[in-house]
Protein backbone atom coordinates (compact mmCIF):
# COMPACT_ATOMS: atom_id res chain seq x y z
CA UNK A 1 0.00 0.00 0.00
CA UNK A 2 1.22 3.57 -1.01
CA UNK A 3 2.08 5.80 1.62
CA UNK A 4 0.20 8.88 2.76
CA UNK A 5 1.75 12.22 1.65
CA UNK A 6 1.38 15.15 4.11
CA UNK A 7 -1.49 16.70 1.92
CA UNK A 8 -3.29 13.56 2.04
CA UNK A 9 -3.51 13.97 6.04
CA UNK A 10 -4.26 17.78 5.59
CA UNK A 11 -7.12 16.15 2.94
CA UNK A 12 -8.10 14.08 5.62
CA UNK A 13 -8.37 16.74 8.45
CA UNK A 14 -10.19 19.30 6.45
CA UNK A 15 -12.90 16.52 5.31
CA UNK A 16 -13.25 15.01 8.74
CA UNK A 17 -13.92 18.88 9.93
CA UNK A 18 -16.16 19.77 7.16
CA UNK A 19 -18.03 16.87 8.09
CA UNK A 20 -18.36 17.67 12.12
CA UNK A 21 -19.09 21.29 11.21
CA UNK A 22 -21.74 20.43 8.29
CA UNK A 23 -23.43 18.50 11.19
CA UNK A 24 -23.78 21.51 12.48
CA UNK A 25 -21.25 20.72 15.30
CA UNK A 26 -18.94 23.85 14.47
CA UNK A 27 -18.48 24.34 18.87
CA UNK A 28 -16.87 20.88 19.09
CA UNK A 29 -14.42 21.29 15.66
CA UNK A 30 -13.41 24.66 17.14
CA UNK A 31 -12.85 23.57 20.85
CA UNK A 32 -10.14 20.77 19.18
CA UNK A 33 -8.58 22.64 16.38
CA UNK A 34 -7.73 25.36 19.32
CA UNK A 35 -5.74 22.42 20.65
CA UNK A 36 -4.04 21.66 17.89
CA UNK A 37 -1.05 23.85 18.40
CA UNK A 38 2.62 23.08 18.56
CA UNK A 39 1.87 19.57 16.81
CA UNK A 40 4.82 18.12 14.67
CA UNK A 41 2.75 18.25 11.27
CA UNK A 42 -0.16 17.03 9.46
CA UNK A 43 -0.08 13.68 10.44
CA UNK A 44 0.10 14.23 14.20
CA UNK A 45 -2.63 17.29 13.58
CA UNK A 46 -4.85 14.29 12.20
CA UNK A 47 -4.36 11.80 15.03
CA UNK A 48 -4.73 14.59 17.76
CA UNK A 49 -7.82 15.76 16.10
CA UNK A 50 -9.46 12.26 16.22
CA UNK A 51 -8.77 11.74 19.56
CA UNK A 52 -10.31 14.38 21.06
CA UNK A 53 -13.18 14.26 18.66
CA UNK A 54 -13.53 10.87 19.89
CA UNK A 55 -13.36 12.12 23.50
CA UNK A 56 -15.74 14.78 23.06
CA UNK A 57 -18.09 12.17 21.58
CA UNK A 58 -17.70 9.65 24.26
CA UNK A 59 -17.90 11.85 27.04
CA UNK A 60 -22.00 12.66 25.15
CA UNK A 61 -24.02 15.99 23.94
CA UNK A 62 -24.74 17.82 27.07
CA UNK A 63 -22.31 20.16 28.30
CA UNK A 64 -22.83 20.09 32.15
CA UNK A 65 -22.29 16.07 31.94
CA UNK A 66 -19.53 16.79 30.16
CA UNK A 67 -17.49 18.49 32.30
CA UNK A 68 -18.39 16.61 35.15
CA UNK A 69 -17.29 13.43 34.25
CA UNK A 70 -13.90 15.76 32.20
CA UNK A 71 -13.56 16.20 35.86
CA UNK A 72 -14.22 12.28 37.57
CA UNK A 73 -12.47 10.99 34.95
CA UNK A 74 -9.37 12.96 35.64
CA UNK A 75 -9.63 12.04 39.66
CA UNK A 76 -10.87 8.81 39.63
CA UNK A 77 -9.44 5.70 38.22
CA UNK A 78 -10.86 2.18 37.32
CA UNK A 79 -9.53 -1.20 38.07
CA UNK A 80 -9.33 -2.04 34.71
CA UNK A 81 -7.78 1.10 33.78
CA UNK A 82 -10.44 1.87 31.31
CA UNK A 83 -11.94 5.56 31.45
CA UNK A 84 -15.17 6.16 33.52
CA UNK A 85 -18.57 5.78 30.93
CA UNK A 86 -21.05 7.50 33.33
CA UNK A 87 -22.48 7.93 36.95
CA UNK A 88 -25.50 6.54 37.85
CA UNK A 89 -26.94 7.56 40.99
CA UNK A 90 -29.90 5.33 42.83
CA UNK A 91 -32.64 6.67 44.28
CA UNK A 92 -34.00 5.82 48.04
CA UNK A 93 -37.49 4.05 48.34
CA UNK A 94 -39.20 7.30 48.75
CA UNK A 95 -37.35 9.17 46.54
CA UNK A 96 -38.32 5.99 43.83
CA UNK A 97 -41.93 6.71 44.42
CA UNK A 98 -41.96 10.55 44.64
CA UNK A 99 -40.16 10.63 41.22
CA UNK A 100 -41.29 7.28 39.61
CA UNK A 101 -37.57 6.12 38.70
CA UNK A 102 -35.22 4.05 40.36
CA UNK A 103 -32.01 5.55 38.95
CA UNK A 104 -30.97 8.46 37.28
CA UNK A 105 -27.79 7.94 34.59
CA UNK A 106 -25.54 10.30 33.81
CA UNK A 107 -23.27 9.61 30.74
CA UNK A 108 -22.73 9.62 26.99
CA UNK A 109 -25.38 8.85 24.58
CA UNK A 110 -25.19 5.11 23.40
CA UNK A 111 -26.40 6.09 19.73
CA UNK A 112 -22.68 7.64 19.19
CA UNK A 113 -20.51 4.92 20.35
CA UNK A 114 -21.29 3.78 17.40
CA UNK A 115 -19.17 6.99 16.01
CA UNK A 116 -16.50 6.95 18.52
CA UNK A 117 -15.92 2.73 17.57
CA UNK A 118 -15.85 3.79 13.80
CA UNK A 119 -13.58 7.00 14.79
CA UNK A 120 -11.24 4.44 16.58
CA UNK A 121 -10.96 1.63 13.74
CA UNK A 122 -9.68 5.46 11.50
CA UNK A 123 -7.28 6.08 13.92
CA UNK A 124 -6.05 2.60 14.36
CA UNK A 125 -5.87 2.63 10.04
CA UNK A 126 -3.89 5.32 10.26
CA UNK A 127 -1.49 4.72 12.74
CA UNK A 128 -0.94 0.84 11.21
CA UNK A 129 -0.23 2.36 7.62
CA UNK A 130 2.25 4.86 8.99
CA UNK A 131 3.75 3.19 11.43
CA UNK A 132 2.91 -0.74 10.33
CA UNK A 133 1.53 -3.71 12.37
CA UNK A 134 3.86 -2.68 15.43
CA UNK A 135 2.76 1.10 16.68
CA UNK A 136 2.26 0.74 20.70
CA UNK A 137 -1.46 0.91 20.77
CA UNK A 138 -1.64 -2.77 18.41
CA UNK A 139 0.78 -4.48 21.25
CA UNK A 140 -2.66 -4.35 23.13
CA UNK A 141 -1.30 -2.08 25.37
CA UNK A 142 -4.63 0.21 25.00
CA UNK A 143 -8.16 -0.70 25.15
Amino acid sequence: MKPFSMDDYRDILRSTRKTLIDAGLGGVDERIVSDLRDLQGPFDELVHYIKLLIDEISLGADEQIKRVLRRVRASVHTESGEPIEGIEVRLSPEEHHRYGVERLIFGPDKTLQKIVTDLQLLLDELMTHRYGQDWPGNRGDRK
